[in-house]
């Protein structure tokens, strides 16, 4: 007769990993005589569903450890390197620039209007405004404070001085105007500088004087130590710059 050998249950895993021979040699024990566990009250043993005839148990298939293999984590940097496109070859430079685009002429008639000049200058009678010449030679054109107005002998001054500028069409001239008033507004006295360069503006326009060599500047109240006149307008002429020829701007030869 043998005696029951009780032990705890990790002694049973640890004698469980050993070879079947070692363990029979050492122990041997009654397994209906072992404590067994009981069931937890709420456990149920679950139904078992009636299986046809026939029907065979199939063990599951094992699946693929490549498929159980989790993902490979990318970093960000990781998945840039391996976007970023490799260039092999460099790209070739042509060897002229591409001809300009030409468009073609619309396929219904327009109607072109000419520019529309602007209103003529009226003449004040009262109006204590006189020319000057510059230095440079250029024209100078006093006006009385606060006004744009101009007499009859400023206008016929202006009038011919444009008509000797429409022969000369390789000048362009500046026109800078000044205008001041009692105060420390800004925006008035560059309105008034304005109106004074649209007026000269208009004279030379009709004496011949293209528009796009005129340039108005309204600079409003003179800077601190200038001695000229404050209310004035200075006609100032210079040379157009040289273009360059047109193989030099597309950088040919």
């Amino acid at each position: 007769m043998y005696r029951p050998i009780l032990f705890s249950l990790p002694l049973a895993a640890f004698l469980a990993c050993l070879p079947l021979s070692a363990a029979q040699a050492q122990v041997t024990s009654n397994l209906d005589d072992l404590p067994q566990a009981k069931p937890a009250p709420s456990a149920k043993k679950p139904a078992s569903t009636p299986r046809p005839a026939g029907h065979t148990a199939r063990k599951p298939a094992v699946q693929n450890s490549a498929a159980n293999t989790p993902a490979p984590v990318t970093t960000p940097a990781a998945a840039a390197v391996k976007t970023t496109p490799t260039h092999t070859t460099v790209p070739g430079v042509p060897p002229a620039p591409p001809p300009p685009v030409v468009l073609p002429p619309p396929f219904v008639p327009i109607q072109i209007h000419p520019p529309v000049p602007p209103a003529d200058v009226t003449a004040v009678a009262d109006a204590a405004s006189h020319t000057e010449t510059l230095p440079e030679g250029g024209l100078r054109v006093v006006f009385p404070s606060g006004s744009e107005a101009l007499n009859a002998d400023s206008i016929k001054a202006l009038q011919t001085y444009g008509t000797e500028l429409s022969h000369h069409p390789e000048q362009r001239v500046l026109l800078i105007a000044h205008a001041t008033l009692p105060g420390d507004d800004v925006s008035m006295p560059r309105r008034i500088a304005l109106a004074r360069a649209l007026a000269v503006r208009s004279i030379f326009i009709h004496a011949g004087v293209a528009t796009t060599r005129l340039y108005p500047r309204a600079l409003g109240r003179p800077e601190a130590g200038d001695s000229a006149p404050a209310d004035r307008l200075d006609v100032v002429l210079e040379t157009n710059p040289v273009e360059p020829p047109a193989s030099s701007a597309n950088g040919m030869p």
